[in-house]
């Protein structure tokens, strides 16, 4: 899993960038207690199963064999099947694909796995980067997220153009920095691979011209930091900062819900209306709370373990299921009591995203008669710069019509 230093590291370059003012707006917040979420975890654990394949490979493993360590133990629990089938196959079904990409007949090879490198520039600025391939004519960055909520992008829409990652430009600056042998001749792509999102696998080229004009942003960034005014700007790099409990930008729209300006309700047209525009105001607002919200339980739980005192608020234990244990004990124990097989024992189908992945590392194809899909139960809202098609009414209604006629004649043979 990426490290980083206290200053900036690449999952912080870009609110620093953005944001001047968050270095010092979370260096006054209290230290928050470490207590990192299960998702936290089960990435960790995977990182760790791939650092240990890659680390096969740089050593010479001509074929990888996955499945001799099921049961094995990464950073705190064992690899499973489902790990298999859900994460560690696909990311690397994902990376074999980015290496065939760039290959043009010439093999990569592993010469970095979770390889610290150093910032230009920046007194005690580092970062971790996930892997480094590299072929005669390409060196490759990859990231790994193995998260399956938020997706993240090598690079983002940017009004006509686009944006690359800062993280990722944070991690080509500083290996280029470190080990500048490795990158002569060859030119730079940078990757993230996430294999439980819609986009599981994106990835760019970027310029030395880019990577020094990031590293120049990236000193001005510090500098104004570090002012006695450093510049403050509200945007989605506040995702994960713990300054939004503190800040006017965040808190201000909160305490003034006539900010909504609500106009009168109108029926929908293509045109943007003044409703349509309160709309996306409110929603926009509400969202912020939401985040908020987090951000203010984790400081009102920090500053309550360090021994404050909030009025109105107390900590308690975390209620905890209990669980069955030895289930041959269980079995013998409930079957004496009177409980019949399926009162003891549930058997479901495995959902197919899981079924997919198994027939993949098998080598087989399902069926499709075995699957239908059902009609679509209705839409969802997404952001503009949403990589899935929008939706139009007219299309919306034809795959409607032929899911339903497709269940009809399910129904009928």
């Amino acid at each position: 899993m990426s490290q980083h230093s206290a200053i900036v590291g690449g999952s912080t370059a870009g609110r620093l960038l953005n944001c001047p003012a968050s270095l010092a707006a979370i260096r006054a917040l209290p230290p928050t207690a470490d207590q990192p979420s299960e998702y936290a975890e089960e990435g960790t654990a995977m990182h760790a199963v791939m650092d240990y394949l890659m680390i096969q490979r740089a050593h010479g493993a001509t074929s990888l064999n996955i499945s001799a360590s099921l049961g094995k133990v990464f950073h705190d629990r064992p690899l499973t099947d489902d790990h298999l089938d859900a994460m560690i196959y696909p990311a690397l079904e994902q990376l074999a694909q980015l290496e065939e990409d760039h290959a043009e007949a010439d093999p990569f090879e592993v010469v970095g796995v979770e390889q610290r490198v150093t910032f230009p520039g920046i007194p005690g600025a580092f970062g971790t980067v996930d892997l480094i391939l590299r072929n005669s004519r390409f060196v490759i960055l990859a990231d790994w997220k193995f998260g399956q909520g938020v997706g993240v992008r090598a690079e983002y829409p940017d009004g006509p153009g686009t944006f690359v990652n800062p993280q990722l430009m944070y991690y080509a600056a500083a290996a280029l920095r470190t080990k500048p042998r490795l990158f002569a001749g060859r030119r730079i792509i940078v990757a993230i691979i996430q294999p439980r999102s819609a986009q599981p696998l994106s990835h760019t080229e970027v310029t030395r011209a880019e990577l020094r004009t990031f590293v120049e942003d990236m000193h001005n960034a510090v500098l104004a930091a570090v002012d006695r005014n450093p510049p403050m700007k509200k945007g989605e790099w506040c995702r994960w900062a713990p300054c939004k409990v503190a800040c006017p930008l965040w808190t201000g729209p909160l305490l003034d819900l006539s900010l909504l300006q609500p106009a009168e309700r109108t029926t929908s047209s293509p045109a943007v209306t003044p409703y349509a525009r309160y709309l996306a105001h409110a929603k926009y607002l509400l969202d912020t709370a939401v985040q908020l919200k987090g951000e203010v339980d984790a400081q009102m739980h920090a500053y309550l373990e360090n021994g404050g005192t909030i009025p109105g608020w107390k900590l308690k234990d975390k209620a905890t299921r209990r669980q069955w244990v030895n289930p041959d004990l269980v079995e013998d124990t409930l079957g004496q009591l009177g409980f019949d097989d399926d009162e003891i024992w549930r058997r479901e189908l495995v959902p197919f995203k899981q079924a997919e992945a198994t027939a993949k590392r098998l080598g087989v194809t399902i069926p499709d008669e075995l699957r239908v899909a059902p009609p679509p139960s209705g839409t969802t809202l997404a952001t503009s710069d949403d990589p899935a098609p929008p939706v139009e009414r007219v299309a919306l209604i034809d795959k409607f019509t032929a899911s339903l006629r497709l269940l009809q004649n399910q129904a009928a043979e």
